[in-house]
């Protein structure tokens, strides 16, 4: 059992995090290089692929295209880099010079988090707008009556969720429903990070593929319980009626607020999950259910 210190000192944490950056920036700066480098080729690429004189056709791509592309690039750089939060656990040896270190174990799992989490999604931010300025410096030189590039993106806007109000209306959602789904991307997003957290605790060696490995299996068994119950309801003869159940109770975004709801309540456990496994973490072994 790991019988550090729980208790929490400002010094001690500012070196901690001081000890993980400076031990690690090579990977962190390799890392931020090759999402720089990501990000930057395939935005230029996809100016490229999707110019257009007309300025009607550009407003699609300014708007939609590029932030789909940057949420997606950043879900799964998010998972990649909350994999790696306790690539410490990995050899007796660096867990011996992880749980012999100065600092408490509240420290080492806060810094990890802030770095790996935290660190990772405001870095990721500001790497993928600096490759939007790298894009359109280096289109700029090429830019004609022919070919117009596009103003930087704001890739903030990466989360929002937009529907055009007469939509909305005509498909009978529910008004608020554009925020609804941006709150539910963005929690989603984070709660989605923070499972791979909790993997990282879990299985510290290859992490990222035991987890998805994990989520794949649950969430198919999921799907196949789903579909077990819908065809219960069917042979029952109350399928109409489920249906039209379940269409009144999605329109009325009440559907969404049980996900953003389910979602919250599963990243706040994940992540008391992960530091309940953590502080029970030894050198000896790294059985989680030691």
């Amino acid at each position: 059992m790991n019988t550090v210190s729980q208790t929490f000192n400002w010094n001690r944490f500012v070196a901690a995090l001081k000890k993980e950056v400076v031990e690690n920036c090579r990977l962190l700066l390799f890392s931020a290089i090759g999402l720089y480098a990501f990000f930057a080729f395939f935005m230029i690429l996809g100016n490229l692929i999707s110019h257009n004189p007309k300025m009607d056709d550009w407003e699609m791509m300014t708007n939609d295209m590029p932030q789909t592309f940057v949420l997606c690039v950043i879900s799964f750089a998010a998972a990649i880099m909350a994999s790696m939060a306790f690539k410490d656990l990995t050899t007796k040896k660096r867990r011996t010079s992880l749980f012999t270190s100065p600092s408490s174990t509240l420290e080492k799992f806060i810094v990890n988090v802030l770095i790996y989490i935290v660190g990772t999604f405001v870095a990721m931010f500001v790497i993928a707008q600096l490759a939007d300025l790298t894009r359109i410096a280096a289109l700029k030189l090429f830019e004609t009556d022919n070919f117009v590039v596009p103003g930087p993106i704001n890739v903030f806007n990466s989360f929002n969720v937009e529907m055009d109000l007469s939509d909305i209306k005509k498909l009978g959602l529910d008004s608020g429903f554009n925020h609804l789904m941006t709150t539910g991307v963005t929690i989603g997003t984070v709660s989605s990070a923070i499972m791979y957290l909790l993997g990282a605790v879990i299985w510290p060696r290859l992490s990222l593929l035991k987890t998805y490995a994990v989520t794949f299996v649950i969430e198919t068994i999921l799907m196949i319980v789903i579909l077990i119950i819908v065809l219960i309801i069917y042979l029952c003869g109350g399928i109409h009626e489920f249906g039209d159940w379940c269409l009144e109770f999605m329109k009325s975004g009440n559907f969404l607020r049980v996900i953003i709801g389910l979602t919250v309540v599963q990243g706040v456990a994940f992540f008391a999950l992960a530091w309940y496994l953590f502080k029970r973490k030894d050198v000896v072994s790294l059985k989680w259910w030691k």
